[in-house]
């Protein structure tokens, strides 16, 4: 046979790469270049031969498709490229907006009672809050005060100072500077406490789109180009074509604990290969690679909420987390103090799919007088000393450690929480540094729930606390829910303290009422066999404005008292007022106002209550514009053209909108829509330019009077930005001047003819209507 020359797209494995080479047919054999051959992508490579015999190659199968030119060659999966396909994908680093403004948070509640014995009073919440691009500063504290100096304590009619603070989140490293009044960080078996002084810490809230736990991967292969399914307990979670070869799909699977997928591959003949993997989820975890940690250092701040300026005993404290891998994150802790030090360990590992174990270990050293207020003669360890627990003898006092050891599991039916946690007499850290306080001594808890199906489900608990003076809580507990005659739902729970007599119950069937609300109806047991009964209406206020209620009646078995209470709520775009009376023989009334004032942009603006970010939306000055947040419409524009969006969340991409059908018709809106992330506790202008035009419509013919073509050009005054001749001539412009020329070229024949005309003084409807004008060569 002679040797003929082709030039054919070489197919691998059914996948197409528009790669068409030459290729020699030899004696019944096909030859391909060796250079050619290396550039296929295979694992196996000519470099010392001009030519390769392909067909002979030994794990592949060569065909040659002469109807189509195409060389066939199907190679073993294992030896083509794994593909990682991820089905998440972060959105990256985006600046988030802040601009300079002032907010006022405020929250007056005052109540007036008919019983001879209570006194009225009136308090008053305040935060105070400066932002822009340098961050927040914020002041927030409550002023108290009563009105009858006989009964009460007039020491107590004063401001009570709360956190003030500077904080600043930077969005790109994720770090959150802070300084003022601080929170310490903290670990699942550790404490925070209140300092005042500086604090840098991760901060992985400034990127909502990054998911910090380890996301599960199914593996499968493909011999041909295929299309994958992904199944999460039988729900459909995503579809994907895949190259030939291995594959590991990345996916969120949008459940918390143990799963299954079923990943299943299709080819192009609809034949299907399906595989079930179990996998496990855990937020308790970190990524590979990822690290959390806040470390805080400046002086314990004491009788938080009582007094103002009680900042003594210089502290520091530390906290890390680390995704060593997927499975294991390791944890670590440190504080210090001039008369303390404390250490610990500890981590989380997954252990397949049967949940995930926790355990730590902290050891603490202290001088005399850690554990001793500074203003106290004794130490609150002579008592404990004095114990037979040989684990902590009386030398060793002034050290000990912690240890604690956790188990959860979770899954679609069923979960199962529990920890202990053991302190040896010495331990203490910053929380009773100089302190009266003591942490228990052992803390024992398990927490279970199972789901019956339509049957509802179940939950217990139990609680095992003993503290160092040897006195001892435990108190188990069981809960019932489930649905019942439609959509009310049925909630029962029994709680007994073991060594006690008696316990308590309680029982609530509660019942919705579409758009008027909820009803409810309950029974409550205490410990000493009292039963409570309560019947209770309410239906909670609109979001985008209106009045919502609600109302009780209870009856005690016990003192046989009828109470009784009522409230009314009205929300407004601009403030929050509710009131209301409640008692049973006296009664309480009592009302509330809450809301902010903004200061923005040269103008102060009254909004509902802003706790987090909030958008002033800005149309130029012009008035009853509508905004959406976010696709809901929340409101118009006010008079000078503004509305304040109170409830924005922060670091959200989140969209708004203006609707311009209200706007009059010689004003342009180039923009519509805008897209904007907001920072924590901030705010940011957003404007929506609207430019004042003067439009025209007129009708174009040419000097036999025919209609201009529809698709012709128009240039106005000689300007760059063009218009467009219609259907019939008809034609409309914007900003034209007194006196006006037009170009128009012709889209039949390309050829130009000019109009002049000069604008009439009286628009109608702010439209200049000009009818028709001819066009001359």
């Amino acid at each position: 046979m002679p040797e003929m020359s082709l030039m054919l797209e070489v197919v691998i494995n059914g996948k197409q790469s528009q790669n068409v080479v030459p290729v020699i047919h030899r004696s019944g054999h096909y030859y391909i270049s060796s250079e050619n051959f290396n550039s296929l992508g295979l694992p196996i490579k000519f470099d010392d031969l001009p030519e390769v015999e392909i067909d002979t190659v030994k794990g592949l199968n060569v065909t040659y498709e002469s109807a189509t030119q195409q060389l066939l060659v199907n190679i073993p999966t294992d030896w083509l490229p794994e593909q990682n396909i991820s089905q998440y994908k972060t959105a990256g680093y985006e600046a988030s907006d802040s601009t300079l403004g002032m907010l006022f948070n405020y929250d007056v509640y005052a109540s007036h009672s008919t019983e001879i014995t209570q006194s009225d009073y009136i308090s008053a919440f305040t935060e105070q809050r400066l932002l822009g691009p340098f961050g927040i500063v914020s002041n927030n504290g409550i002023y108290n005060q009563q009105f009858d100096s006989e009964k009460v304590n007039s020491s107590q009619n004063r401001y009570i100072r709360y956190d003030t603070k500077w904080f600043y989140n930077d969005e790109k490293s994720m770090l959150r500077y802070s300084a003022g009044d601080i929170i310490t960080g903290s670990l699942a078996w550790g404490t925070s406490v209140r300092l005042g002084g500086l604090q840098l810490s991760r901060n992985f809230a400034t990127r909502p789109d990054l998911i910090t736990y380890p996301l599960p991967q199914f593996a499968g292969q493909a011999a041909v180009p295929s299309s994958v399914d992904l199944y999460i307990d039988s729900f459909k979670n995503s579809t994907t074509n895949v190259n030939p070869g291995p594959f590991t799909i990345s996916t969120i699977p949008f459940i918390n604990g143990a799963g299954n997928a079923t990943v299943v591959v299709t080819d192009p003949l609809g034949r299907q290969v399906s595989t079930s993997v179990p996998f496990y989820v855990s937020s308790e975890l970190l990524q590979k690679g990822l690290v959390d940690f806040s470390l805080s250092g400046g002086k314990i701040r004491n009788n938080y909420g009582l007094e103002n300026f009680d900042y003594q005993n210089n502290a520091a404290s530390g906290t890390l987390r680390y995704g060593l891998t997927n499975w294991l994150t390791l944890e670590g802790r440190a504080e210090k103090a001039s008369q303390l030090m404390v250490g610990g360990a500890g981590g989380n590992i997954m252990l397949g799919q049967f949940g995930v174990l926790g355990g730590s270990y902290t050891t603490s050293k202290a001088k005399d007088g850690a554990f001793k207020p500074e203003n106290q003669a004794y130490d609150y360890y002579d008592d404990a000393t004095q114990s037979d627990d040989p684990y902590n003898p009386q030398q060793n006092r002034n050290s000990g450690d912690q240890r604690s050891i956790s188990y959860s599991y979770t899954q679609r039916n069923f979960s199962i929480n529990a920890q202990r946690v053991i302190r040896s007499d010495g331990y203490g850290d910053l929380s009773n540094y100089k302190s009266s306080y003591r942490p228990n001594k052992k803390t024992s808890q398990i927490t279970g729930s199972t789901t019956l199906g339509d049957l509802g489900s179940i939950g217990i608990g139990y609680f095992d606390v003993e503290r160092f003076d040897n006195s001892r809580l435990r108190l188990a507990n069981i809960s019932y829910s489930t649905t019942v005659f439609g959509q009310n739902s049925l909630y029962t729970s029994i709680n007994r303290e073991i060594g006690q007599q008696g316990y308590s119950a309680q029982i609530i069937v509660s019942i919705p009422l579409g758009n008027w609300g909820g009803a409810s109806m309950s029974s409550s047991r205490d410990s000493n066999n009292k039963w409570t009964h309560q019947a209770s209406y309410n239906r909670a206020a609109p979001t985008d404005g209106g009045i919502g209620w609600n109302m009780s009646y209870a009856k005690n078995s016990g003192n046989q008292s009828d109470y009784k209470q009522a409230g009314v709520e009205y929300l407004a775009q601009k403030a929050k007022a509710q009131g209301g009376i409640y008692g049973d023989k006296n009664y309480t009334y009592w009302g509330e106002l809450s809301g902010s004032l903004v200061a923005m942009g040269r103008s102060i603006y009254a909004s509902r209550p802003i706790n987090d970010a909030f958008a002033l939306i800005s149309t130029d000055g012009y008035p009853d514009v509508p905004v959406r947040y976010e696709n809901q419409l929340l409101g118009k524009t006010d008079n000078n053209g503004y509305l304040l969006i109170p409830t924005v969340t922060s670091y959200a991409n989140g969209k708004y909108e203006i609707d311009p059908v209200n706007l009059p018709v010689d004003v342009k809106i180039p923009v519509v829509e805008q897209t904007r992330s907001i920072k924590e506790s901030s705010g940011t202008l957003i404007e929506f330019p609207v430019t004042k035009i003067t439009p025209a419509t007129l009708t174009l013919v040419d000097e036999s009077g025919t209609p201009l073509p529809k698709g012709s050009i128009i240039y106005l005054n000689d300007r760059d930005d063009v218009s467009y001749v219609g259907w019939d001539g008809d034609s409309y412009l914007e900003n034209v001047a007194a006196e006006n020329k037009l170009t128009i070229l012709r889209a039949d024949d390309n050829t130009q003819c000019q109009v002049h005309f000069t604008l009439p003084e009286h628009p109608t409807n702010g439209i200049h209507s000009l009818n028709t004008l001819v066009c001359n060569r």
